[in-house]
């Protein structure tokens, strides 16, 4: 029986603003081209039938040109080579309207090596004759305007009239835990039983579910975009091979991408340097290759806030870091209490500081100097009116 061979990625977020890391944003983009140039070469060397992305290949509608142009040379040569490319639109490479213009996958599909399923309303929908298989793909592109909770399969369904039948989304599928919330849910039971590969985006997280003869699988990203992928410990994409009556072999493909931690420095009534004691903290940690992230938190005094020096925080872990992100959003300045006096006259105030100085100064001649300017003071004091 014939069997057809599948790479499956999405969440690829290609040339991605990311302005946070200001003089290393050009390096950290290249993580992103890095980890899809892993994919590229492993679908050079293993030549799949179908080469799938699920939405969010680029993190933006307006990629720049260095990345668009490797893109299109790399499709060129899979395309040359027999490998089938299909693309769905993510919420990150698709416009939002009309005044956004044309999504950059637009411009993959008039070049003839891709074909781009751009339907938002129903699925588009192609075949494509692989070996002595009819392979019927439907795809539906990120429709921003479903309203949160819609199902964008409820009025419209997938092709199944393949031999295999293959559908490609990038939605929140019901079951499938996710960080985003208020969004459009497809629903198991709107995904037809004949549907053998649910080929989705959208999660950033390796995840799939069985149902009956239908696999659903989320690939994940293939780099970390934010912190909230910092514990996500693989990113990597699908290897699938199926027939016609169910799934020959899956495997998970992990892509090589850079670390990302949290360290959390908590200020104690105890803290004197805690410059001096975060920097050492940090270092305990050091590493070229890391994304690190420090959480300053606690209630601080004003004279243990003065000696918290950012600046120099970042600056000394600069060269044992990739970078470094300070996040002090929770350290909270813990105002000092003062001991309230009863309402003093100018005259009355006057007199007692110098009262003070005088009883605390042990040298004779300097208690006399004092108490000369504090009969000086007060005669001053009462020309001027003061009581």
């Amino acid at each position: 029986m014939s069997t057809i061979k599948i790479l499956h990625t999405a969440d690829n977020h290609l040339d991605p603003a990311l302005t946070m890391y200001r003089h290393k944003i050009n390096e950290r983009r290249r993580d992103f081209w890095n980890a899809f140039k892993y994919v590229l070469d492993y679908a050079d060397k293993r030549k799949p039938d179908l080469f799938l992305i699920s939405g969010d290949l680029y993190d933006r509608v307006n990629p720049r040109n260095p990345p668009r142009t490797h893109i299109l040379k790399h499709f060129r040569h899979l395309h040359n080579k027999g490998t089938k490319i299909f693309l769905v639109g993510g919420h990150h490479d698709t416009p939002r309207s009309v005044e956004e213009g044309a999504s950059p996958l637009d411009e993959l599909a008039a070049s003839g090596y891709v074909t781009y399923l751009a339907g938002v309303i129903k699925p588009a929908i192609e075949h494509v004759k692989i070996n002595d298989l009819d392979v019927c793909i439907s795809g539906l592109t990120y429709n921003f305007n479903l309203a949160p909770g819609e199902d964008p399969l409820r009025k419209s369904k997938p092709g199944v009239e393949g031999d295999i039948n293959i559908l490609m989304l990038h939605y929140t599928i019901q079951e499938f835990a996710s960080y985003v919330v208020n969004e459009p849910l497809v629903r198991l039971s709107n995904i037809p039983s004949e549907i053998n590969y649910v080929a989705a985006g959208h999660i950033h997280e390796h995840k799939e579910k069985q149902r009956s003869r239908t696999l659903v699988a989320y690939p994940g990203s293939t780099e970390r975009r934010s912190f909230i992928e910092e514990k996500t410990e693989k990113k990597g994409f699908l290897w699938i091979e199926l027939n016609q009556e169910k799934i020959v072999s899956k495997e998970f493909i992990e892509v090589p991408t850079r670390p990302m931690k949290t360290l959390t420095y908590h200020f104690t009534p105890n803290t004197l340097s805690p410059t001096t004691e975060i920097i050492s903290y940090a270092l305990q940690h050091r590493d070229p290759e890391l994304i690190l992230r420090l959480q300053i938190t606690g209630k601080v005094p004003l004279h243990t806030l003065t000696k918290y020096q950012r600046n120099e925080i970042l600056r000394r872990l600069l060269d044992h870091f990739f970078f470094v992100i300070i996040d002090d959003r929770d350290l909270i300045y813990k105002a000092e209490k003062f001991e309230t006096v009863g309402r003093l006259t100018p005259l009355k105030a006057f007199t007692d500081y110098m009262n003070q100085l005088i009883q605390k100064e042990n040298n004779p001649q300097r208690r006399r100097i004092l108490e000369l300017a504090k009969k000086i003071g007060v005669e001053k004091l009462e020309e001027a009116g003061a009581w």
